[in-house]
């Protein structure tokens, strides 16, 4: 398709109903004009993202007696961004999408900004998931589902959306579709389980831009189908995070004599732009974060690195691990080195906040014996994981910049030490006591924060083994990895935090999600 033909196809949708989200069917009423709507909130302002079933021209945001004008973020006018600032702290809104001549898009629904920076509240719950990609209906030849169904999906974060949270983070592997396969996985049933699969969606032109071309109708239909019908209007009322990991990047983290993935190249970065773009909030500025790191916008608005503050209670740290990589040896990281000072600057500051609980896209305390990880255990010919046979192109300086970062967090004085991490589709919780030669007076609690989309992609299943403490690191497993769906909440007041982690058997049927009850109970007390 070339780009007169694009325009032309573009001025046919914005006077049709072509863009129908699957499994949707048209009609004229309010909720089922709306495809797709993701909120972020701080203390000031609301960010929201949000796609259409038909294309729109000029949508407002109501909020109160006060529209805020929409960005269009597409060619079409089905995706808008609407930020609105100026507003009042701990404050619930009644908000609603309308057309420029006022007419509904959807019904209203009420969403609360985060308290002041220096109050006091008393309570923060928080959910955390990672994985919740992949392609719809996704079984393989052999009748095993890939990726669950994302009715599945959809029906696991209704059950977690139950315990009301305050703020949703979904970390790292919003999308599964990697358009670099190693040949040697291009062959045999391997091959025709991918047609199948991911087939479906077309195929992208590295040559042509990725909006206002064919690749933009490419990439939306995954993404309608990944995220769009996933999500729904569901978490319209909590604020929801969604960071980036490497198949974001549309990319598997990869290396091998045959090729590297990471750092990501320029197609594949502005694939994971785009897909921000239109989809899920950037993160809101915050006072306290500089806004010269990579990824940040002159306005404050950030990328790749973030933050969530509730008051003078807690913070959340958040980094994408992927898109600023190096491949520098002894001095290579996985975040950039100005993100780097930030993050341990905010760590080591107690003076102002009770809790601070970093979020990684990549884990912490565990290895599955991936190439992109902190650590170089890799699979060993006895079937362990081992450091004796070199994981290739891994490099040092990974784990030196884990150390840097994990001694800060270790070494706080009056606060918990906390890491829940995404990436590894498994539930688990332990205290890493020693990482390397560093010992830490408190140990460091770290969590794996289940996955939702998991079909047959467990660790063991894709690696031969499943996740486990890496050989430099002392972990005690207070939660051995379980290699089933789950999610994580985290309940925090002044004195501590209670974590609760849930988990979910396919063998036990789909209605046992709507009563799924935590496996463990965790309570970290500050004292």
């Amino acid at each position: 398709m070339d780009r007169r033909e694009f325009l032309h196809k573009a001025t046919l949708l914005s006077s049709s109903a072509l863009l129908a989200a699957p499994g949707r069917t048209q009609t004229n009423s309010s909720e089922e004009r709306i495809q797709h709507l993701i909120p972020l909130t701080n203390h000031e302002s609301i960010l929201i993202k949000a796609s259409f079933m038909e294309p729109q021209r000029s949508p407002l945001l109501r909020i109160g007696s006060k529209g805020y004008e929409g960005r269009q973020r597409d060619t079409f006018g089905r995706f808008w961004s609407f930020h609105a600032t100026g507003l009042e702290s701990d404050t619930q809104y009644e908000l609603s999408l309308q057309t420029s001549a006022g007419e509904r898009l959807m019904e209203s629904w009420p969403l609360r900004t985060a308290p002041a920076l220096g109050s006091r509240p008393e309570r923060l719950r928080a959910l955390v998931y990672t994985c919740a990609g992949g392609p719809d209906n996704a079984q393989w030849l052999n009748g095993e589902w890939r990726y669950l169904p994302v009715s599945t999906r959809r029906r696991l974060l209704r059950r977690a959306l139950e315990f009301e949270p305050d703020v949703a983070i979904a970390v790292g592997d919003q999308t599964y579709w990697d358009q670099t396969l190693s040949p040697r996985k291009r062959v045999g049933d391997y091959a025709l389980n991918w047609e199948r699969i991911y087939g479906k969606y077309g195929a992208f032109d590295k040559d042509e831009p990725v909006f206002g071309a064919a690749n933009e109708i490419t990439l939306t239909g995954c993404l309608d189908e990944q995220i769009a019908s996933l999500y729904g209007a569901d978490f319209r009322s909590v604020p929801t995070i969604l960071t980036q990991d490497d198949h974001d990047y549309f990319e598997n983290d990869e290396g091998t004599d045959e090729f590297v993935t990471f750092p990501p190249r320029n197609f594949s970065a502005r694939l994971a732009r785009a897909q921000q773009s239109l989809y899920f909030p950037e993160f809101l500025p915050d006072p306290n974060r500089p806004t010269h790191l990579a990824g940040s916008h002159r306005d404050g608005i950030s990328e790749s690195y973030g933050s969530f503050r509730w008051g003078a209670l807690a913070e959340f740290l958040l980094y994408d691990c992927r898109r600023f990589i190096t491949l520098s040896g002894p001095t290579a990281n996985f975040v950039e080195e100005d993100t780097e000072r930030w993050l341990i600057a905010r760590t080591l500051d107690e003076e102002t906040l009770r809790h601070v609980v970093h979020v990684p896209s990549t884990p912490v305390g565990w290895t599955a014996g991936k190439w992109g990880e902190w650590y170089p255990d890799v699979l060993q010919p006895d079937g362990g994981l081992g450091i004796e046979v070199p994981k290739p192109y891994w490099q040092s300086g990974w784990f030196e910049q884990h150390q840097r970062l994990l001694s800060a967090i270790g070494g706080q004085k009056i606060r918990l030490p906390i890491v829940v991490s995404g990436d590894m589709h498994a539930v688990a919780a332990g205290q890493v006591i020693k990482s390397g030669e560093m010992g830490f007076e408190a140990p460091v609690n770290t969590f794996l924060s289940g996955s939702i989309g998991t079909g047959n992609g467990w660790p063991s299943v894709a690696r031969g083994i499943g996740a486990t403490p890496p050989r430099q690191v002392t972990v005690h497993e207070k939660v051995t990895p379980v290699e089933q769906n789950g999610f994580t909440i985290l309940d925090i007041d002044p004195d501590g935090i209670s974590v609760k982690q849930f988990a979910w058997d396919r063998a036990s049927g789909l209605e046992a999600i709507d009563r799924l009850q935590p496996i463990s109970d965790i309570r970290l007390s500050r004292s």
